[in-house]
């Protein structure tokens, strides 16, 4: 069973930086495409954005794999860190928005910073708020909306426990 959790943290780590580098490689095989150059700005911005909360979630997942040889391993500090990165997320994901809805070029690269905006917000979502990924099936997601059995994300959980370890000792 530890095995199994192990390599499920493993694989959530890795599929998160695989997917890092090849949003970065295709971003530079497509970018000679995109014949407007002010909208490579909100492009890479986005993706920026995007890339960051990727990287939190994937050092997130080794946290909780070292966590499983050393079960104290960062418990002080990771809470009030990633409450740190989620705000740093918010004013990035703000910044972004403005990028794309205040550029000139109302050109087809408009609409892809917004979906790559768009992924980095649900990517916050489902790191801050509230865990969007049960299965392969989209049709589980649902069936847990329309019941209200959407769970805290594991990153929100951590910082509610670090948030509230501050109350009790002050």
């Amino acid at each position: 069973m530890k095995k199994q959790m192990k390599q499920k943290l493993f694989n959530l780590a890795a599929g998160e930086l695989v997917s890092v580098i090849v949003f970065w490689i295709n971003y530079f095989i497509f970018k000679k495409m995109i014949i407007v150059t002010n909208s490579l700005g909100p492009i890479s911005f986005s993706l920026f954005v995007l890339s960051f909360i990727l990287v939190q979630g994937a050092a997130f997942w080794c946290i909780l794999i070292k966590r499983m040889s050393k079960p104290r391993f960062a418990v002080k500090y990771t809470g009030k860190i990633y409450n740190v990165f989620k705000a740093i997320d918010q004013i990035l994901l703000c910044i972004g928005l403005a990028m794309i809805i205040f550029n000139d070029s109302k050109s087809f690269s408009n609409l892809i910073s917004f979906a790559i905006w768009g992924f980095a917000v649900i990517e916050w979502i489902n790191y801050y708020k509230i865990q969007l990924s049960y299965s392969f099936n989209p049709l589980v997601l649902f069936k847990f909306m329309l019941q209200g059995k959407l769970r805290k994300s594991r990153i929100s959980k951590e910082i509610d426990k670090s948030l509230n370890s501050i109350k009790y000792h002050d």
